[in-house]
C-alpha cells in the first residue's frame, strides 16, 4: 500500500511541473529563434570626403570597431560594408583626424574628416628628403599653404614677413617692380649691395627667384637658418636656404580659385616748382 501512494504521490507531482516545463521549453524556443535575427549583418554604405574642400578621399580605412572587418573608400570616395546591428564604423585616413560614427538604423552615412594639422607641421621638407620636426638638430623654419594664402600680396617674399621667426623681409624701394631684401638672423656681410648675404632659393629642388612664383602656387616652405645647410648645398648656402615646394595635382574633383589683387602708389609730397620766371 505504501508503494502504491508513493508513486501516486510522483505522479501528482510530475503532472503539475508539465506546464512549467512546457512554457520553459517555449521561451528558450524562441530566444534561439530571435537570437540570429538581432545578429543579421545588414549593409551600410556611405561616402567620405574632406570637410574643407568636400572633395572625396580615396583609399580612406572604414573599419567596424573591435572587429578585423573593414574596407577602404574607391575612387569616388564611396564605400559599402556589411555590419551588426549597433555598430560603431571607424575611419581614419593618412593626415586626417580619425573619427568614429554610430551606425544605428541609417543605410547610408556621409562622413567629413577634419585636417590633422598638428601632424602636418611635424613633417618639414629639408635637402635630402622630408623629416619629422622633432627629429632635426638644425634650426627649421616652416610655412604652409594656409599660413600665406589670406595674405593681399603680389610677391612670395613679402608672404613670408612675420610668419617664420629670424627671417627678415625688408622693402628697400617703394617702386612697384623692387623687389624685398631676405636676410636670415641678419645682414651676414660688410657688403652694401642687396645680393650679398641673400640665402639660397631652391623651387621644387631647383635654384630660383622667389618673386617670379605665385604664392598662390605655393604648398610648404622651409627655411634652414644656421651654417649646418652648406653642408648639404655646398658653398652656396652659407647664409641658408629657403626650401619652397609648388602646389601638384591631386586626384578627385576639379577645384577653381581666383585671386585678384591691385596695388596704387602715390607720392606722399611733391615738391612745389618753380616757373620759368623764378628759376632764371
Amino acid at each position: 500500500m505504501r508503494k502504491c501512494s508513493l508513486l501516486k504521490t510522483k505522479r501528482k507531482v510530475y503532472s503539475k511541473d508539465i506546464p512549467k516545463i512546457l512554457l520553459l521549453f517555449f521561451l528558450f524556443s524562441a530566444l534561439c529563434f530571435v537570437t540570429p535575427l538581432g545578429a543579421q549583418n545588414r549593409q551600410i554604405t556611405g561616402t567620405v570626403f574632406d570637410a574643407v574642400s568636400e572633395e572625396s578621399l580615396i583609399g580612406v580605412s572604414v573599419a567596424v570597431k573591435g572587429t578585423p572587418r573593414g574596407t577602404i573608400t574607391d575612387l569616388n570616395g564611396q564605400f559599402a560594408i556589411d555590419v551588426p546591428a549597433g555598430s560603431i564604423l571607424e575611419l581614419s585616413y593618412i593626415g586626417y583626424v580619425k573619427q568614429e560614427v554610430a551606425v544605428g538604423n541609417q543605410t547610408y552615412i556621409r562622413v567629413s574628416l577634419q585636417e590633422n594639422t598638428k601632424l602636418i607641421d611635424e613633417v618639414v621638407v629639408v635637402g635630402f628628403g622630408t623629416q619629422k620636426k622633432v627629429n632635426l638638430t638644425g634650426s627649421v623654419g616652416v610655412a604652409t599653404a594656409k599660413d600665406i594664402q589670406d595674405r593681399p600680396v603680389i610677391m612670395a617674399a613679402q608672404a613670408l614677413q612675420g610668419i617664420v621667426p629670424g627671417l627678415n623681409i625688408s622693402q628697400n624701394s617703394g617702386t612697384l617692380d623692387s623687389k624685398p631684401s631676405i636676410k636670415i638672423r641678419g645682414r651676414g656681410t660688410l657688403n652694401n649691395d642687396q645680393v650679398s648675404g641673400n640665402p639660397l632659393i631652391l623651387i621644387d629642388g631647383i635654384e630660383g627667384d622667389i618673386n617670379a612664383i605665385n604664392p598662390q602656387d605655393i604648398e610648404n616652405i622651409s627655411v634652414l637658418k644656421d651654417a649646418a645647410a652648406s653642408s648639404i648645398y655646398g658653398s652656396k648656402a652659407p647664409f641658408g636656404v629657403i626650401l619652397i615646394t609648388t602646389k601638384k595635382g591631386k586626384a578627385g574633383k576639379t577645384v577653381v580659385n581666383y585671386s585678384n589683387n591691385f596695388r596704387v602708389t602715390s607720392p606722399i609730397l611733391l615738391p612745389e616748382f618753380s616757373d620759368s620766371y623764378t628759376f632764371a
